[in-house]
């Protein structure tokens, strides 16, 4: 159990420090003008809707550290915190990509 949360925590830690770097260039971004999305993920896999990165990962977190505090958990959350960890790092990396073009 213990291996297993320190992964989780190891992808929160790769992840925050790019999700505050894309809300940063999506600040930059809607100051122009452009960036006139509502949501970043579409409803379903995430609780919150938001228009920035770190919103999606907060709540993310919020679900590892229940977990941590319970000791328990059941396999639906867990594949829940997989895919939205999963789906954080592609959409991350999906917009990185996009602005190096």
């Amino acid at each position: 159990m213990e291996q297993l949360l320190q992964q989780l925590d190891q992808n929160l830690k790769e992840l925050y420090r790019k999700a505050l770097d894309a809300d940063a260039i999506l600040d930059d971004l809607q100051q122009q003008g452009h960036g006139k999305y509502q949501q970043i993920f579409p409803a379903g896999l995430f609780q919150i809707e938001s228009n920035r990165f770190m919103p999606y990962l907060s709540e993310t977190a919020e679900q590892i550290s229940a977990i941590r505090q319970t000791q328990q958990f059941n396999t639906a959350t867990l594949e829940n915190v997989v895919k939205q960890l999963q789906h954080l790092h592609k959409t991350l990396a999906e917009f990185r990509a996009a602005l190096v073009r």
